[in-house]
């Protein structure tokens, strides 16, 4: 079941790639402007950091351009699962119907559907390609451990924001329109770009454990970077709330399912 699933996956990501790049000049077109918009915010730092004797609260700028980057990675891995902002939609148009007949998963079959696997490509390289000029041009000291240590806690962080989202997505069962809802999240989700530990105790709190963004990129870039204590806290952090929002998810995928069905869905 799921070996015939991972292999339907594969097929909508290869579908998704071929279809996206028949026009070669618009791939590198979009690798450059991934790499501008970058480079925006790689302005605004140089900028702040020219009124603050090059730190800010103990990060330096080639901290913070590994602190961009690793936004651009959270983004090409939520290409992935574009089926999850469309589920409510889906829902209340009752287009369920078409997944739950399927001999996959339907929740498989609803995100392969929506796979923007080349957008996800286009993404990836470009954040490879500035993390690795970084870190070249600044010598950025790393090490083996603190590398795996932090792209560890970035993809515990991905699942986790992933999960909430669908939990969000799958309330529309009993909620009917939840946009504003996740209209709200994805506000919340602006404060990645910034080092969360900046920020007041209270706020530091709620972007790690209520809308954990912070663990798609404070969290692991000071990790990736080797600072910021042992990364264990926080990798065991990020394992509890994937836990958490896993046993959450499915309960609720449940639950929506047999009320789906009690109305005749």
């Amino acid at each position: 079941m799921w070996r015939r699933s991972c292999r339907l996956l594969a097929r909508f990501a290869l579908v998704s790639f071929h279809d996206m790049s028949v026009f070669r000049t618009d791939f590198v077109m979009s690798l450059l402007h991934n790499l501008v918009y970058q480079g925006i915010f790689l302005i605004f730092w140089k900028s702040v950091l020219a009124f603050t004797a090059s730190r800010l609260g103990g990060w330096t700028f080639p901290e913070l351009a590994v602190l961009t980057s690793f936004t651009l990675v959270s983004a090409a891995v939520a290409q992935w699962f574009v089926g999850l902002q469309q589920l409510s939609s889906k829902i209340l148009d009752g287009d369920l119907d078409k997944y739950l007949c399927k001999p996959v998963s339907p929740l498989l079959a609803l995100l392969g559907e929506s796979v923007n696997a080349l957008v996800s490509f286009q993404q990836l390289v470009s954040a490879g390609l500035l993390l690795t000029a970084v870190c070249l041009y600044y010598r950025v000291p790393l090490t083996l451990g603190g590398v795996a240590a932090g792209l560890a806690i970035l993809a515990l962080g991905c699942a986790t924001i992933l999960l909430i989202r669908g939990c969000v997505a799958l309330s529309a069962f009993w909620l009917g329109d939840v946009s504003r809802i996740s209209g709200l999240f994805e506000i919340s989700g602006d404060f990645e770009r910034y080092p969360i530990n900046l920020f007041p105790g209270w706020l530091q709190g709620t972007l790690t454990w209520i809308v954990p963004v912070g663990l798609i990129s404070t969290w692991p870039v000071l990790a990736f970077l080797g600072k910021g204590g042992p990364p264990w806290a926080w990798l065991a952090v990020g394992a509890a709330l994937v836990l958490f929002w896993s046993l959450l998810f499915g309960e609720i995928w449940r639950r929506a399912l047999r009320r789906y069905e009690s109305f005749g869905g």
